[in-house]
């Protein structure tokens, strides 16, 4: 059989009363509604898009600027400073270092008790199904 048949036995059905009306009344606020969400998506986009812009040109053109080093000096480098600086005697292609030490680490790794060990063993007669090791 055709398919052109088949359609024409169909019955045909007509649309309720206003329904055209209704949909025609609906567009407008649906075009308004996928206008807005594309507006919005656009300028989502385009804000990232700047973004990463400004990111990539903050990285690239950066200046190469050496690490600023620490002007904080300890007692012990302004008395060796004022020391080297007084005395005349002192050979100046000699130069004090210093070496700092940092303790937080230490103090971070060290533990009041030593680590804890969790022994599990089943404690009742009756073998449970349900606890699994």
């Amino acid at each position: 059989m055709d398919e052109h048949e088949i359609l024409g036995r169909l019955n045909r059905v007509q649309a309720p009363a206003g329904f055209e009306e209704a949909v025609l009344g609906r567009l407008p606020a649906a075009r308004r509604g996928e206008r807005r969400r594309a507006r919005r998506a656009r300028f989502v986009v385009g804000f990232a898009g700047s973004a990463a812009l400004v990111l990539a040109a903050v990285l690239v053109f950066r200046p190469a600027a050496p690490p600023e080093p620490d002007t904080v000096l300890t007692y012990a480098e302004r008395q060796a400073l004022a020391a080297g600086a007084g005395a005349p005697s002192v050979d100046r292609r000699t130069v004090p270092v210093y070496e700092t030490m940092d303790y937080a680490s230490e103090l971070q790794n060290a533990r009041p008790q030593p680590a804890t060990v969790y022994i599990l063993e089943q404690v009742s007669e009756i073998p449970a199904s349900e606890i699994s090791y």
